[in-house]
This record gives C-alpha cells, structure tokens and sequence, in this order.
C-alpha cells in the first residue's frame, strides 16, 4: 500500500520478517512488514496513512527501530517496523562553543563517540552497548550507563528534539519560557491542542503527581510527567515525554545532544565485597569522595570471565575467589588530583569499614574491570545451547541506595527458589543493577519467567524502587506498571497516549494496554 507513495524500501518476506522479529529481549514477534523510510517525507507520508486509517476504522500500528538492542520488546510488533537506522543517519558539526551536537535519530552512539572524542568530548550515557545502540533507541528507552552516576540519562543530556507526531508534521521540542509557552498554548494547531491538554492535565493533577513518582535517580518506567517543569517552575519542556516514551507518542527523527568534557586522567580502586551487609556503606563511600562511576559484578561473572576472556580475568585478579566486586573510577584533570580522591574513599573503605580494596595500577588492569562488568550479558548469552538460553526479564530494576545490601540478599533468595544459574551486575552507584538467568528451554520455564517477574517486582517495589530503569517498559514491564504506579497513575498515562496519538499508530501496547498473556505468548525459549 505504500509501495507508489514513498522512495524508501518495504519488505515483507519471510527473512525479512524473521530478522525484524527480534532484538535484545526474551521475545519474537513476527511484524506485518519492515518500511525503511527513505527520509522525513517518506515518514511523514507512512505516518499519515496510518492515521486517516486508523481514523476509518483501521488498526495500523507503526513501531520505529534503530539497533535493535531493546531488552524489553520495546520496538517488537505485529503491525509495521520503520528502520530508522539506514536513511535517518546524518550528523551534524561539533558546537564547540556550547559543547553541542545535532543528530538524526538514525545515528550510532559509535559515530557520536568518534566525532566528538576528537575534540576531547563525549556523550555522556555510555552505555554497555554503545557499540550497538542507537541514538534513537536511546532516546526512547531513556537509557543510562556507566557515567550517569554524574550526568545523568539521555534525558539529562538532549537539548532538543524533533518529533514527527501523529498529524504527520515535524515539530520542534526543547525548553520554553512561561511567555513562550502562552504563544504555544494559543496555536490553533495540532501542536497548540496537545500543550493545551498536557498543561491542563498537569495542572488539575499538579499535587498527584508530585507525590507519586518513583523517588530513585533514573526510572524509565511510565510517562516522565513530573520532568515537564523544572524545579522553580519557569521552565517548560515537553520534549522531556518523548524521552523513555518507547516510541508510543510520536517518532523522534533528530535531537540536539549536549557533550561533556572527557576527563584526561582516572584513578580505579576495586573493592571486594565479603558480606552482603558492606555493600550499601562502601558504594556510599565511593560517591561520596566524587567517583564519576561506580559498578558491580559477581563472582558468576568474573567465572564466566576466566572461561570466556581468561586474559582479562587474569589482569583483573584481585576479583578470584571475591563474592562480589565494587568499583570505583575518579577523574581528575591531573593524575595526582583523580590519585588523592581515590585514595581518600581507599582509606575511609579500609580502616572504617574494614573492606579489602585493591589500587588499580594500569590502564589495562582497568580496562579489563571495565570490560568483565559491561560483558556479563554477552557472556551468559554466549552459553547459550539447545537446553539452556539467556533471557534478560528482570534486569532492569533500581532501589534505593539505603536498602541496597537487604535487596540483593532477599533477591539471591528468592532466586534459590529456581534452577538457574544467573549473572549479576550493574550501575550501583545509583542503585541499578543487572541480573540476567539462564533459563531451562522447557515449557514449564514460562511459568517460571512470570512469576519470578512479579516477585521480583512486588521485592523492588517493597524496597520503593522501580521496575524499570534504562531499558524501559515495553512487552516485558507494561502490564506490570498498574502494580508500581497505581490505577490513577495509570489512567494519566492513558491520557497522554490519547492526546498525542488519538488513533492509537505508535507501537501499541507498550507503555500503556499491554497485557501479560501477550508477553508470555511471544516468549521466545
């Protein structure tokens, strides 16, 4: 139906929609056909159809994909993928002056670290899939890694956005002051009736909303609407509810990333965790003196490790025989300054906490502690055989960095419960970490997914964390939103779906409407 309508390509093979079934997650879902937009025009004419459908009693869904690295289904659909990726791919010149980059959505994290580590620059998210993800996907999974602990998600580090909403027409999204928020509010525009509406729904449930977020660093769970205003209330962003939106409200196609400064020296100090009872004082302790990162791993990975990349585990050493490693990496602008920061938390680990902490001696010894922590992923993944598979379903969760040690103590309980080996790391330093099983390819072991996910989740929420926290809802914590937020929550989230996308085009049944037997009927064993 698009074929005379647009220069991009459509593909509907069975290969085709076999490749597009899957990503990084536990699911597959075969999509009606995969469009390859050949630009703006090309996504603008797809998305109009779509909607005056959609209006007739239609039911097309369209479902934007960049890497494919989404470990929650978030671009998984069974109406149409737009891969992004191919023609969506300009970047633009470094501003030096304001420490700016414009990109098109279609852009690797790759090629915006290449670009700007040549003026001694990066984008600060640094996730552990920055070789792979895109800048898209990062965009609306509001993804996080490594160096967040100081900058923050994506969605602390994007200036502004272009979005092509459902009317089929590319808007502009970024800060505005009250004065320029009143000219919005009067368009007399598609544009104009959703701030009209976003405003008003904020306002009549000003005092709800502000009460009932997650209170945790990062959370990629629901819709960011406490973030439209800044703290005093001067400034209005509504770009801020495209970012961890999954694609649900509108396409992004360009954003202007802001770039931090990369630091030229770091010290790492690795601390071994003896008993579960340490952790949450000695992560403190490594924030606290001005890590700019802090992450974990377990004894299961650093194994894997010795099996997979014995040459790293060999340099990271100090790691054998520990339950569970802490990391801490200090910058400097000189060695001695990133050196004095490292060795105070050192001495505060050593003689207050009586914690055994090693002194990283070599940029290679670093790399190999950084590289064992970003691969436990792929590692368990790489065991994968006809009996057993890596499936990340409860990876994705934070709590609060006070009850850190009592949450991985009952969450390595409940896991005895279960036949599984498991995984673990993370961005500990806010709170975050990453446990992935290796599941039994049985049919039984579907049951086991669902309900470890909600026991998981009613752990997490005991602790008043979130369910998710960079790589959002999609197929696997939708239908477990109602359990963290509540249905009043849930009925604003609705809300916000229906006022950017009243015909229901963009990617259903993530964010809002999903459902738990659609999820268990696409798991992929």
């Amino acid at each position: 139906m698009f074929n005379d309508a647009i220069k991009g390509e459509i593909h509907s093979s069975a290969a085709a929609r076999e490749a597009y079934s899957k990503d990084a997650s536990i699911f597959k879902v075969y999509p009606l056909a995969v469009i390859i937009p050949d630009g703006v025009e090309d996504l603008s004419t797809i998305i109009k159809y779509a909607n005056t459908t959609n209006r007739h009693g239609g039911s097309v869904t369209l479902a934007a994909r960049n890497g494919g690295t989404c470990m929650s289904g978030g671009s998984l659909t069974e109406g149409y993928v737009l891969d992004i990726s191919t023609h969506f791919d300009r970047i633009g010149t470094i501003d030096t002056l304001h420490k700016t980059i414009v990109v098109q959505a279609g852009v690797m994290h790759r090629e915006v670290e290449k670009v700007a580590s040549a003026e001694g620059l990066l984008f600060a998210p640094y996730t552990s899939s920055k070789d792979l993800c895109g800048i898209g996907g990062m965009i609306g999974n509001n993804a996080s890694g490594e160096m967040s602990l100081v900058h923050g998600p994506t969605s602390n580090n994007v200036v502004s956005l272009k979005v092509m909403l459902a009317d089929g027409n590319e808007y502009e999204f970024e800060p505005l002051t009250r004065a320029q928020l009143k000219k919005k509010l009067e368009l007399m525009t598609f544009e104009g009736d959703i701030y009209r509406q976003i405003t008003s729904l904020l306002e009549r449930n000003r005092q709800f909303i502000k009460t009932h977020h997650p209170r945790v660093p990062k959370n990629a769970a629901g819709y960011a609407l406490w973030e439209l205003w800044d703290a005093q209330e001067h400034m209005f962003n509504l770009g801020r509810l495209f970012i961890g939106s999954q694609g649900t409200l509108g396409i992004v196609t360009e954003a202007t990333l802001k770039l931090v400064d990369a630091a030229p020296h770091q010290q790492m100090i690795v601390c071994a965790i003896d008993s579960i009872s340490q952790l949450t004082d000695i992560v403190r302790t490594i924030v606290h003196h001005g890590a700019s990162i802090c992450e974990t791993f377990d004894h299961h990975t650093y194994e894997l490790a010795q099996e997979q990349y014995p040459a790293d585990a060999q340099n990271a050493h100090f790691a054998n025989g520990k339950h569970m490693l802490v990391y801490g990496i200090f910058e400097g602008d000189t060695k001695e300054q990133a050196e004095i920061l490292a060795g105070q938390a050192k001495n505060v680990i050593e003689q207050s906490l009586h914690a055994s902490v090693y002194w990283v001696n070599t940029p290679e010894e670093t790399s190999s502690y950084q590289a064992i922590r970003r691969y436990s992923y792929k590692m368990l993944k790489d065991m994968n055989s006809d009996t057993k598979k890596a499936m990340p379903f409860i990876e994705d969760t934070i709590v609060p960095l006070e009850h850190y040690g009592a949450f991985v103590s009952a969450l390595e309980a409940i896991l005895e419960d279960y036949d599984m080996t498991y995984t673990y790391a993370g961005h500990i330093g806010q709170g975050s970490i990453r446990l992935i099983p290796l599941i039994n390819r049985e049919p039984d072991s579907l049951n086991d997914i669902i309900e470890l996910e909600g026991r998981v989740n009613d752990l997490v929420l005991a602790f008043r964390g979130s369910i998710s926290v960079d790589h959002n809802d999609g197929l696997i914590r939708t239908p477990y939103l109602a359990q963290q937020y509540g249905t009043e929550m849930i009925n604003l989230f609705e809300t916000v779906k229906t006022i950017f996308d009243p015909n229901d085009i963009f990617n259903r049944g993530k964010k809002v409407h999903g459902s738990i037997e659609f999820a268990r009927a696409h798991i992929d064993l």
